[in-house]
């Protein structure tokens, strides 16, 4: 097979999986299951995929990386370091909202270990990091924050995003904070004058 006939048939093994995930949930899906929705032979799926969970781990990355890609598409040079922080966690929140609603089986089912969902969520880190990191550069070059070291940069990235990421795991795991929206705007401002 070709490379792109290869991502092709992976790609709806996903999309199938990702349907089946949606009706079932996680726990009660089989690889049977997933091979019947996108008409490929266990075989085939196996060629893809070890097991359910890494089908799931696919999943996840499609599903997330759409809601990483959105947020970092919202942020500009020509906003304060306030507005893209609102910006940026807000349209992530409401993608990951989106995501919860329409997987909340498989969200009820992960619930049972928590550590499994959060290890789902962490694969952007990396991603979400650099984004903040843009963010307060933005800021300095602007003089909209003030001067930071790299170190320091680097560590104000990381914990931004692991305290923002608190507060997504509150509103997707737990339904807390129905009008997030309000506090993702008062946070960043609080966090923009602090940085003053």
């Amino acid at each position: 097979m070709k490379v792109d006939e290869n991502d092709k048939v992976k790609e709806e093994i996903i999309k199938a999986s990702g349907v089946v995930f949606e009706r079932y949930g996680y726990l009660r899906v089989s690889m049977q299951d997933i091979s019947n929705e996108c008409k490929k032979g266990r075989s085939t799926l196996y060629h893809y995929f070890k097991n359910k969970e890494e089908v799931l781990d696919a999943v996840c990355y499609k599903l997330f990386s759409h809601c990483v890609e959105e947020s970092v598409a919202s942020i500009s040079k020509r906003r304060s370091f306030s507005a893209n922080m609102e910006s940026f966690n807000s349209i992530k929140i409401k993608n990951l909202r989106e995501v919860v609603l329409k997987y909340k089986l498989v969200i009820d089912d992960l619930k049972q270990d928590p550590s499994l969902l959060i290890l789902k969520s962490r694969a952007f880190a990396e991603d979400e990091v650099a984004a903040v990191k843009q963010m307060i550069r933005w800021g300095i070059e602007n003089k909209d924050i003030a001067e930071l070291s790299e170190e320091d940069t680097q560590f104000l990235a990381e914990t931004l995003s692991a305290a923002f990421k608190s507060f997504e795991q509150e509103i997707m795991i737990f339904g807390r904070f129905p009008q997030f929206e309000t506090k993702i705007a008062w946070l960043s401002q609080m966090l923009h004058k602090g940085l003053m």
